[in-house]
């Protein structure tokens, strides 16, 4: 009893002992404000990316791959609700007269919209793009301006100017751009040579007449700066040769369903890896040749945005890393106060031995210090930092009316407010690794004060 009593009587009485305490709550508020304000953004972005991608995609389809064939196969399985069919092209948008603005502004990445002139062309079907993805609500956006949007949602594509192809651009890119509808612009792309079709294997240059049709807006900045939408059929007329034309005496040839990318919808996306498996061997199968080559790749949209979330993730684990370097620091402070409790007590740990206190006694006794200092630091930091956490966003605004600084700009990352997701998991994983770098910082005093020479101690006294 009289262990716990003598470390509380040396706490009380040591003030100092409250700079452990507080670096320890400020190193375990920090752990769990960034670390919720971090994963509240990941899970943020990681909607926005969902919303902006079909749930499943079959990419990598070779030259010969038809849709229709491709569809019926896909619709087999049950949990496939609807399917669409994308041409995916390439190309420079820059309007006529203008050079393309090259390089990218700095500054701006994919996360913020991108700014480069190189970007990829969708070829879609508006009909059955709308099964499949949110594409009637990007076009629809309450954040498009009259003046900006599509004429005709039914047909997004209709241009007004004979000739030109409609195009649907991303509101910040017309924004930015000074666009309106109407206005003309030029796509320069060109043909790929195919193996087994061109024999010649040349690029061919091309530049087509496009006009701005409407806008469109997503949550994911990346995919509005980087994708336009044209027509399906009016791209693939496009970029069709004259040698290969679209269609042989009136019926479609080999080529004429020609897609690069087949979107699917899911009836249920809580297993999306099992279907993407079984769409996977369906494909194959629909494919087959019998050159035993798997041709095609289904991918979910968390595989196929695998590179952008990791790096989020891991940009989550760095801040992890200085944190806990953090918590160490405060460790230190914690170290250092306890050391000079230890030499000043040296009297008092000369009584208490000679009373007949055992070297386990005394560890004990200053092993409750750290660990009392340890306790309440991790129970103020984790109740101050649920605290910030949930009100992050009034935080920001009570700043932001004081000062005029803001501390999280949220139209950088289409927020409608601070993202927070606080982690039960996470939260017993700090308070363990402060309870355990506590009483690892406690110890080392602890035990020099156990081993400390009765005759030398009461020598000072």
């Amino acid at each position: 009893m009289y262990r716990l009593y003598l470390a509380l009587r040396y706490l009380v009485t040591r003030p100092i002992n409250l700079l452990g305490m507080f670096g320890i709550t400020l190193s375990v508020w920090a752990l769990v404000v960034v670390v919720s304000l971090f994963s509240g953004f990941l899970a943020v972005i990681e909607h926005h990316v969902q919303e902006a991608s079909a749930d499943i995609s079959v990419t990598n389809l070779p030259a010969w791959a038809d849709w229709r064939a491709l569809a019926t196969a896909l619709r087999d399985d049950p949990n496939v609700a609807a399917t669409a069919p994308r041409l995916v092209h390439f190309g420079l948008l820059h309007e006529p007269g203008k050079r393309p603005k090259t390089p990218p502004l700095p500054g701006r990445g994919a996360l913020h919209g991108g700014d480069q002139p190189f970007l990829f062309v969708y070829g879609v079907d508006p009909t059955v793009e709308r099964e499949v993805s949110a594409f009637a609500s990007w076009l629809t956006s309450p954040a498009i301006p009259p003046e900006l949007r599509v004429g005709d949602p039914e047909h997004p594509f209709a241009a007004t100017a004979s000739g030109r192809l409609g195009v649907l651009v991303g509101l910040d890119r017309l924004q930015r751009e000074g666009l309106a509808r109407g206005d003309p612009l030029l796509l320069t792309t060109g043909r790929l040579p195919e193996p087994g079709v061109d024999p010649d294997g040349t690029f061919e240059q091309l530049t087509l007449e496009l006009e701005v049709a409407g806008a469109f807006k997503t949550r994911h900045g990346g995919f509005d700066g980087n994708i336009v939408f044209l027509d399906i059929d009016a791209l693939r007329t496009a970029l069709a040769r004259p040698a290969d034309p679209a269609t042989t005496n009136g019926r479609p040839n080999e080529r004429s369903e020609h897609v690069q990318e087949i979107a699917v919808k899911l009836r249920d996306t809580r297993d999306l890896d099992a279907t993407a498996e079984r769409l996977q061997n369906a494909v194959h199968r629909a494919l087959d040749r019998g050159f035993a080559i798997g041709h095609g790749r289904v991918e979910t949209w968390r595989q196929r945005n695998s590179s952008f979330l990791a790096s989020i993730e891991h940009q989550q684990w760095l801040l992890k890393i200085v944190l806990f370097v953090i918590l160490v620091v405060a460790a230190f402070l914690m170290l250092a106060t306890l050391s000079m409790m230890v030499t000043e007590k040296i009297g008092d740990i000369g009584i208490l031995t000679a009373m007949g206190g055992t070297p386990g006694g005394v560890t004990t006794t200053f092993l409750l210090c750290g660990v009392t200092v340890t306790v309440l630091g991790v129970l103020l930091g984790i109740a101050t930092g649920i605290l910030t956490s949930v009100y992050l966003e009034e935080i920001r605004q009570g700043v932001l009316f004081l000062t005029g600084v803001d501390l999280f700009p949220l139209d950088v990352y289409n927020l409608d407010r601070v993202p927070c997701q606080i982690d039960p998991l996470w939260l017993l994983e700090v308070a363990g690794m402060a309870l355990g770098t506590g009483v690892l910082a406690s110890a080392l005093p602890a035990w020099r004060a156990a081993q400390s020479d009765p005759l030398v101690s009461l020598r000072g006294v």
